[in-house]
C-alpha cells in the first residue's frame, strides 16, 4: 500500500479539491492525501456510498482524483468502469495484480499484463503518468501489482 500512497501523494501534489475511492477497504490511501472534500465508498456499513463501485460512481459529483486500488480484478466489466471513473475524475490512482495468471482467488475474474492495463487504461481516455510495481512474490507472497497513476 505504501506504493499506492506515495502514486497519490504524487498526482494529488498539494491537495485536489475532491477525492473518491469507493471501493476503499479500509480507506488508507484516500486518508493520506489532501482533499478538501473525499468521498469513500464499499460495502462495509458505515461508509456514505454502500454499495458496488459500479452503482456508487452515480452517486458521487465530479472529483479530481479518483482512487481504485485492487478492484478491477474483481469487477464483470472493468472496461466500463475505467470509462464511468474517467467521465467522473481528471485523474486515477489504479493499483491491480499483474501476471497473475494463476491465480487461485476465485473473486478474481481477470489476469493481465501490464501492457493489458495499459490497453484498458488508454481505450478509456486515460494518459500514463507515472508506473510502479509491489512485487510481493518474492516474499513467498502471490502477487505482483501494478499501481499507475493517470490523466
Amino acid at each position: 500500500m505504501d506504493v499506492t500512497v506515495a502514486v497519490a501523494r504524487w498526482l494529488a501534489g498539494d491537495g485536489v479539491a475532491a477525492a473518491a475511492d469507493l471501493s476503499c477497504g479500509n480507506g488508507a490511501i484516500l486518508t493520506s492525501i489532501s482533499a478538501a472534500v473525499k468521498y469513500y465508498g464499499d460495502f462495509a456499513p458505515g461508509y456514505q456510498h454502500q454499495g458496488s463501485i459500479e452503482e456508487t460512481i452515480g452517486q458521487i459529483p465530479d472529483v479530481d482524483l479518483f482512487v481504485c486500488s485492487e478492484t478491477l480484478e474483481h469487477l464483470d466489466d472493468p472496461d466500463v468502469v475505467l470509462g464511468r471513473i474517467r467521465e467522473r475524475s481528471r485523474m486515477l490512482v489504479l493499483s491491480t495484480p499483474v501476471d497473475a495468471w494463476n491465480d487461485s482467488n476465485p473473486e478474481h475474474y481477470w489476469a493481465w499484463s501490464r501492457e493489458d492495463v495499459e490497453e484498458m487504461l488508454t481505450a478509456a481516455g486515460w494518459q500514463m503518468h507515472v508506473y510502479a510495481t509491489a512485487d510481493f512474490r518474492p516474499m513467498g507472497l502471490p502477487y505482483c501489482f501494478g499501481i499507475w497513476g493517470v490523466r
